[in-house]
């Protein structure tokens, strides 16, 4: 009965719903039909107005022609009477040109059948007086008497032009009025529908679900007092069995289950196992067990030992109708002096589904871990083949550019003959090896700074500051704020010393910074390295947002990923023409 009262609502609804969406539909196509019927409107309402114009222009150049005919006047004639024939043949039969779709009203027609005498004579004398005045010049007589005519009949056609702009006027205000009255319609429709759907609809759907939540409160107030009666029956059930005292069962979140004879059928119909499994009622106990794919060992040793007067307690996992597992916690006791059998329990699917997706998520985290790692090793390769790829090219262009003006300059060396071109190319051979001797230390200093190995991060990032300063035209100041000596482990500090090399490097390359400030400072349990340039800094969050730092190569994501890899924090405070400031933390164990 409620079902069938609620489909028949849902129906009504549906159609209240339609009604209001076609009102709706058709109210905007009107619309937008009258919106392209506006448009034409004032496209014609312009285009006759203009016909006026073009007139008055014709006898305004006529009247000159009078005075001093001339080719240029005769030009502007014909130009004019051209756009006047055209307009009109685009007002009285519609013109794509123009964008006049034609089609005028009887009472319009009516007006243009009156008008087109007067439009003729000012056509067709205007045409003479072209054709008269390209044939001889002089001819000022016939020219003039065609003027009369046209002049004679301006007044009449602007009177009656006059009354079709003002028809065309009065048209278009109709169609308006027309929409508003239909709009108008379509609205007291649209608001009678939602009236129905009010009265027939949503008024009997609150009644009824008032009814219902009203059932539910009676219900829930019988589930309490049903609750409160089952409670003082597991107290009676705890005080009575002592097999259940060993439980560790907490009676207020256990119920009877079913109870069941000793051969394994259920002495009632109605129990909570049947309806938690929404199975049927005539089932047993023991085929219930078979049906779950429990083996007939375990079910008869079950049953075996529930008739020998012994409780078993344990999980059991079971399938309901739907196709669903649920999985109870049970206490099997039997009665004293009686054949019934009591199952105590519990569902506990929530707590073994949390277990599961729990078990899940872990190993989610342990496989993206792992991932991460393996992400992080192809880095570190991708690393050292960029780092080897550095130091070749070093090698090639420095050292070896060198050794090979080096060689040329001792094969150069002639001792006999000229003794003090040879004490210039000695002079300049110990130069060139100077050089190469430095640009062997900086190499070497780039790769694995000694400083680093012997003393520390500290000594060797000083060190790396005072050879930049000597090296580029840029003053790198260092400062170990908190006096910090501590050594750490040979990858951490070989990391945050490549950290630093790299924005140390980039602001060099990039900035156009004059100084660069590079601090220690330390507590118990963290340790905070400052780079600042007061460069042109640069928009982060843009390229953050194009994925500029994703990728390995750039400085910002392999230093992200060298903080990563020692447990390390890294911020970048950065905007343009405000300079950059990287912030790395390591937590200090």
């Amino acid at each position: 009965m409620r079902n069938t009262q609620f489909k028949r609502l849902g129906l009504l609804y549906l159609l209240a719903l339609l009604g209001i969406a076609l009102s709706i539909i058709t109210s905007q196509s009107l619309v937008q039909r009258y919106i392209g019927s506006q448009e034409d409107d004032s496209r014609l309402i312009n285009v006759a107005g203009r016909q006026r114009m073009l007139s008055q222009k014709i006898s305004k150049i006529v009247l000159k022609i009078q005075k001093d005919p001339s080719k240029n006047l005769i030009h502007e004639l014909e130009n004019t009477v051209s756009v006047l024939v055209e307009s009109h043949e685009g007002l009285l039969n519609g013109s794509k040109k123009l964008g006049l779709k034609g089609g005028n009203s009887e009472v319009i027609k009516e007006m243009f059948s009156e008008i087109n005498y007067h439009y003729d004579q000012i056509v067709h004398n205007s045409n003479q007086i072209t054709a008269t005045f390209s044939k001889n010049t002089s001819a000022i007589e016939k020219i003039n008497q065609f003027s009369k005519e046209i002049l004679s009949h301006e007044n009449s056609f602007l009177v009656i032009m006059d009354k079709i702009v003002f028809q065309y006027d009065d048209e278009a205000k109709q169609k308006v009025s027309l929409l508003k009255q239909i709009e108008f319609i379509l609205f007291i429709v649209s608001m009678a529908i939602i009236l129905l759907e009010v009265i027939f609809i949503f008024r009997p759907t609150a009644k009824s679900v008032a009814t219902t939540i009203e059932e539910l409160t009676k219900s829930k107030k019988s589930s309490h007092q049903m609750a409160k009666e089952m409670s003082k029956l597991y107290d009676e059930l705890v005080k009575s069995y002592q097999d259940l005292e060993s439980v560790d069962i907490k009676p207020e979140s256990t119920k009877v289950l079913a109870n069941i004879h000793l051969n394994g059928t259920f002495v009632s119909d109605k129990n909570e196992l049947v309806k938690i499994l929404d199975i049927g009622q005539s089932i047993s106990f023991e085929q219930l067990l078979k049906e779950n794919e429990y083996s007939s060992d375990f079910v008869d040793g079950l049953l075996s030992k529930i008739r020998n007067g012994q409780n078993w307690n344990g999980e059991l996992k079971l399938v309901n109708s739907e196709g669903d597992f649920i999985w109870l916690e049970v206490f099997i006791v039997p009665l004293i002096d009686t054949d019934e059998v009591k199952i105590i329990g519990r569902d506990i699917t929530d707590v073994k589904e949390a277990k599961m997706i729990s078990r899940e998520i872990n190993s989610e985290k342990i496989a993206r871990k792992v991932k991460e790692q393996q992400y992080r090793s192809v880095l570190i390769l991708e690393g050292q083949e960029e780092e080897r790829k550095r130091l070749a090219r070093e090698l090639h262009d420095g050292v070896g550019q060198m050794l090979t003006a080096l060689k040329m300059s001792i094969e150069s060396i002639n001792i006999p003959k000229d003794p003090a071109h040879n004490k210039k190319r000695f002079d300049d051979t110990k130069q060139l090896l100077k050089m190469v001797i430095g640009e062997i230390r900086r190499i070497s200093f780039n790769l694995i700074p000694t400083n680093l190995t012997d003393f520390g991060i500290v000594p060797a990032v000083k060190r790396f500051c005072q050879e930049v300063s000597k090296l580029s035209n840029i003053t790198v100041e260092f400062e170990n704020k908190s006096s910090f000596i501590n050594r750490l482990e040979q990858h951490v500090e070989s990391n945050l010393y490549r950290i630093i090399q790299e924005a140390v490097n980039n602001s060099i390359k990039y900035s156009k910074a004059k100084t660069i400030y590079v601090s220690f400072e330390h507590s118990l349990n963290l340790l905070k390295i400052r780079i600042e340039d007061n460069g042109k800094g640069f928009d982060i969050d843009n390229l953050s947002q194009n994925g500029h730092f994703k990728s390995a190569g750039h400085g910002i994501f392999n230093m992200k990923e060298r903080a990563a890899f020692i447990n390390a924090e890294i911020a970048i405070d950065t905007m343009p023409n405000n300079g950059t400031k990287i912030l790395v933390s390591l937590p200090l164990e």
